[in-house]
């Protein structure tokens, strides 16, 4: 199955809000003829879904890094007091 590039912009104006309100409904109009063409949405959704959770995973993981940098090295105690301080 080859997605057609028109259609693949289609879609991603559609799911940013970028068309039109009459181009809106022709959109939703030929999803509702075209079985395919609602696949291909669905597939881009789940794949902005997935980036979504891949990037959240990647900041997590630097936040923990910069965590155990920031609150384990005993050269930045002052830092750490400072912080701590603001929480208590």
């Amino acid at each position: 199955m080859k997605t057609s590039w028109t259609d693949t912009i289609l879609i991603e104006k559609y799911l940013h809000g970028g068309l039109d309100p009459l181009a809106r409904q022709v959109f939703k109009a030929r999803l509702l003829q075209s079985p395919r063409l609602r696949l291909r949405l669905y597939f881009q959704k789940k794949t902005y879904t997935l980036l979504k959770l891949y990037h959240r995973k990647k900041l997590k993981e630097e936040m923990e890094v910069l965590h155990q940098q920031l609150f384990n090295d005993p050269a930045k105690s002052g830092f750490q007091q400072s912080i701590l301080q603001i929480f208590q």
